[in-house]
């Protein structure tokens, strides 16, 4: 893929987008994904100079940033939300958004294919094992710079609630400012919060902090904390010792961390 196809494929998807932004009487959802998704353009790109890609791998991954959430909006539309088990998974959407509008109709079969599989595996809870490195390494990054932005509009969120993005953000759920046992164990295990473990807010926040162990290179480390944002969701919430067993766990973490991939 070149500049140009790009240039194209950032048409298609505006053009995309704003039909759904157009046509309803509440577009805010809409364009919080769209910005979103504009955004992380940008941060897999920081991502990708920092880890030295070539232009072309540069180019290739903002492709992929492009369609990562595309299937948010025909979710939105066709379910009125953005929870995957209350609806579809959102990456399946996207794969057949992307073959019914034939984005990627212009690009060579390899790499319409890396870009499918990075769309397909960007929100999975496990990454496979059995696709080749080129493949593993831009599900990776996709992986990485979505997280990032996540961060930056729930920080946001929860550091100035927003009534309209209330039912989005929080997902309904009661701030009763208690934490799950199984949510604080499954940090202190240095892994996921699995989602039938959230029965509240602060399980919601303990997971998004638990994202930072699917964290796949340093300079997304690095980005995570000069953006502060794991300490920014943890100041919102109560300082309990079941948090503070589970933050010794992540800070740990976080500070031995080395790179679990190489650049190709």
């Amino acid at each position: 893929m070149n500049t140009d196809q790009l240039n194209v494929l950032k048409k298609q998807f505006n053009d995309y987008s704003m039909t759904f932004i157009k046509k309803t009487d509440n577009p805010d959802p809409f364009i919080l994904k769209k910005e979103h998704t504009l955004r992380v353009c940008k941060e897999i790109v920081i991502i990708g100079k920092q880890l030295l890609l070539p232009e072309n791998d540069l180019i290739l991954a903002q492709a992929i940033a492009l369609l990562h959430d595309i299937g948010r909006f025909v979710q939105l539309e066709e379910y009125g939300t953005f929870v995957d088990h209350l609806s579809k998974n959102h990456a399946e959407l996207g794969l057949a958004v992307i073959n019914r509008q034939g984005f990627l109709d212009f690009c060579e079969e390899n790499e319409a294919c890396l870009i499918k599989e990075a769309v397909k595996f960007h929100n999975a809870a496990d990454i496979p094992s059995d696709r080749d490195k080129r493949t593993l390494f831009f599900i990776r990054l996709i992986r990485d710079a979505d997280k990032l932005d996540i961060w930056r509009v729930v920080t946001e969120h929860y550091a100035r609630p927003d009534s309209n993005s209330e039912k989005i953000i929080n997902l309904g759920l009661e701030d009763d400012g208690k934490i799950s046992h199984d949510a604080v164990e499954a940090v202190c295990q240095k892994t996921f919060v699995k989602t039938f473990m959230i029965k509240r807010l602060n399980d919601l926040k303990l997971l998004q902090i638990s994202w930072v162990f699917d964290l796949n290179f340093s300079p997304s480390i690095s980005r995570l904390q000069q953006k502060g944002y794991i300490d920014k969701i943890v100041s919102t919430m109560p300082m309990l010792p079941g948090l503070k067993k589970a933050l010794v766990h992540v800070r740990e973490y976080m500070a031995g961390y080395d790179d679990l991939c190489t650049r190709l």
